[in-house]
């Protein structure tokens, strides 16, 4: 199931595959479900680090309203090859065998194994120690070992580009790549809004909520949504390369973005970077 993605005489808009898939399954007796934008949600402050093999001695495991966003390409590792792979557990590694091609087993191996080194990090672990909670879909919890706080993670594949998002709260990624053929709502402005869409439908695991198009259609960055029973979901656009569009969607206001392998020229909270 998931977001029922209300329109006006202009049509449905075209979604990630993943999302359009699970829309052909929303029961036609569903009921509707008021959504309310608020429109004072405030820009998180952002802190950039650079990429390299020697992780940041400031970036702590996220607390309330703090997010972590990290963004490598998919042939980045922290480590050899060789050692990475050894860190995956039984499951991953059969997971990546059944990958179609060789692209895709090697980008799920790089995801993996720079999310094991990640947590093994915040919990002061070995990577191949980490308990990774899989739901098969990319959405990973993991608990420290020692003290039992647990961070939420999501990840996102966009062209050459890897999207890891770690908080302390239930969150959920979506990137939208412009496809090669031209479609009718293949602008900036439909790509931000799919992204922002496909957020909140992972954060949620396709719930079924009534959200109007254009409480997505804001130039504000930062937004928060009151979805009901669902509660308040607060979503940000990420900043991407080129036509790339990117929001992630957190059940808790942002006050705070550690992003690792960003630039500083590319602001978190600017519409449209």
């Amino acid at each position: 199931m998931e977001l029922a993605y209300r329109t006006s005489s202009h049509g449905r808009d075209s979604i990630e595959p993943q999302t359009a898939n699970r829309a052909n399954v929303l029961h036609a007796d569903q009921p509707a479900r008021s959504t309310h934008a608020i429109v004072h949600a405030v820009a998180p402050e952002f802190v950039a680090h650079p990429l390299t093999r020697h992780y940041p001695a400031s970036v702590a495991a996220p607390r309330a309203g703090e997010l972590q966003m990290w963004r490598f390409r998919c042939e980045w590792l922290p480590v050899p090859v060789q050692e990475g792979e050894a860190w995956l557990s039984k499951v991953e590694r059969e997971r990546a065998r059944l990958h179609p091609n060789s692209a895709l087993r090697k980008r799920f191996i790089s995801a993996r194994v720079v999310t094991r080194w990640i947590v093994a990090n915040l919990f002061d672990c070995e990577p191949q120690a980490v308990d990774l909670q899989d739901d098969g879909n990319e959405k990973l919890r993991a608990r420290h070992p020692h003290d039992g706080r647990g961070i939420t993670i999501d990840i996102a594949y966009a062209g050459i580009w890897i999207v890891i998002g770690i908080a302390s709260a239930t969150l959920g990624l979506s990137v939208v790549v412009p496809s090669p053929g031209a479609m009718p709502d293949d602008t900036p402005e439909g790509s931000r809004r799919r992204a922002r869409y496909g957020s909140l439908c992972n954060a949620l695991r396709y719930a079924p909520v009534d959200l109007d198009l254009d409480l997505l259609s804001s130039d504000t960055a930062v937004g928060a949504f009151d979805l009901a029973e669902h509660g308040r979901w607060h979503v940000l656009d990420l900043p991407m390369s080129g036509k790339i569009r990117a929001a992630v969607a957190l059940a808790q206001p942002v006050t705070r973005v550690q992003a690792i392998g960003w630039p500083k020229a590319m602001v978190f909270g600017e519409p449209g970077k």
